[in-house]
């Protein structure tokens, strides 16, 4: 019979500690709500839909300088980094040339 006791009292014992461990945590939890409501309230975490879209150019508006180097590809593109971009999805085989 003393071992089913003693198997209880770590068992009591261990239940004891995690109830403290979530005490401590929805506390913690409550004190993290509140500093982001506090936030929120000064205006200084802007939420996703509040934030500003990037203003972008239209595809007809940009001028293409960059051509892909393979004669089959007539691609052209913006920027070199579009361009280079460009090449490593669609013409690995350049890249792994060098």
């Amino acid at each position: 019979m003393g071992d089913y006791y003693l198997e209880f009292l770590q068992q009591y014992l261990h239940n004891v500690n995690l109830r403290k461990k979530v005490k401590e945590l929805l506390k913690e939890k409550g004190e993290i709500q509140q500093k982001l409501e506090m936030l929120e309230k000064e205006g200084n975490n802007h939420s996703f839909e509040e934030r500003k879209k990037r203003l972008r150019s239209l595809a007809s508006e940009i001028q293409r300088n960059f051509e892909c180097p393979l004669t089959k590809c007539s691609k052209k593109y913006g920027s070199e980094g579009s361009l280079n971009q460009h090449i490593k999805l669609k013409h690995p085989e350049l890249v792994n040339k060098s």
